[in-house]
């Protein structure tokens, strides 16, 4: 099999890895602090590609269309989760796992069929730029130009997240939240402010990714319901609420995902599902991961 080929699907594994971990890594930030898990995640996503494409088409007769509604879907999530913590997963905070698991279930169900009385069942689709619709090519290997977009937000936001959470006084306190809610609490910091602004940050960046996504391919129903199965297992694998764990294991399950596709089109999933359950009886926390907070 040729390098090209190969360095070729490579790239498209590095690609969906790094959207996964887009997907991944606000589930996986919101989980840490706030032990939360947060099913309707992927519907938020995909609501941000939905509304991605409503201001696309808006402006779609210029070129910088994309580029302008890519961060506009992100800020309209972002307040749409805004919306949705301050209403309803504010009073989940001490319910049991199983219960946040029905109730952000139902609020996944209910986000779906918000989606068809706004959109409709149609697929969306959204013409991407001139400058991004002709390949590049390197080491020999044509790669979609959008694909080098989407690594590079997909870098941007890793590197965002980390130096958030190491060298800002906010992005401290997160971190202290993390390990001790009460000993927080005792030095006047409000978690409920906390935990508003954490779970509205992870899901900016669920309606960023849903922006990237949307000129990948149609936008279309169901999406969602795909995409959550393998960010649960990125978070599985790397560990819940472990910025790296999220990005080593979002790598793991794309290149996975790609060049099983080339050997074991029907068993791609079945691969990572068993990596996911070596991982659990290896190491029960994931790669990176901690015992759950109580």
């Amino acid at each position: 099999m040729e390098f090209t080929f190969l360095f070729s699907q490579f790239m498209s594994g590095l690609t969906y890895g790094l959207m996964l971990f887009l997907v991944a890594s606000g589930l996986s930030l919101i989980f840490g602090v706030m032990n939360i898990l947060n099913f309707a995640h992927a519907t938020l996503w995909l609501i941000g590609a939905y509304i991605c494409f409503t201001f696309w088409s808006l402006m779609e007769a210029h070129q910088f269309a994309l580029w302008v509604s890519i961060p506009l879907a992100a800020l309209a999530t972002a307040a749409f989760g805004w919306i949705c913590e301050v209403v309803l997963i504010k009073r989940i905070y001490k319910r049991e796992l199983h219960e946040q698991l029905l109730i952000t279930y139902a609020m996944a169900l209910i986000f779906g069929d918000l989606i068809k009385i706004v959109w409709g069942p149609t697929d969306r689709l959204i013409v991407r730029p001139s400058i991004i619709q002709k390949p590049l090519f390197l080491f020999g290997a044509p790669i979609d130009s959008y694909f080098i977009f989407v690594i590079l937000i997909g870098v941007a936001v890793a590197v965002g997240l980390w130096w958030f959470l190491k060298y800002t006084k906010y992005g401290h306190i997160v971190k202290a939240a993390v390990y001790s809610r009460e000993m927080v609490s005792a030095l006047g910091i409000p978690i409920p402010k906390i935990y508003t602004w954490v779970f509205t940050l992870g899901i900016f960046i669920a309606g960023l990714a849903g922006g990237v996504q949307s000129a990948i391919g149609s936008v279309t129903l169901g999406m969602d319901m795909n995409i959550i199965i393998q960010a649960f297992c990125v978070v599985v694998i790397g560990g819940f609420g472990s910025l790296m764990g999220t990005l080593i294991g979002s790598l793991i399950v794309g290149e996975v995902f790609s060049f099983a596709i080339l050997y074991w089109p029907d068993g791609a999933m079945v691969l990572i599902f068993v990596i996911t359950a070596a991982i659990l009886i290896v190491k029960p926390w994931g790669l990176f991961g901690t015992p759950l907070r109580a």
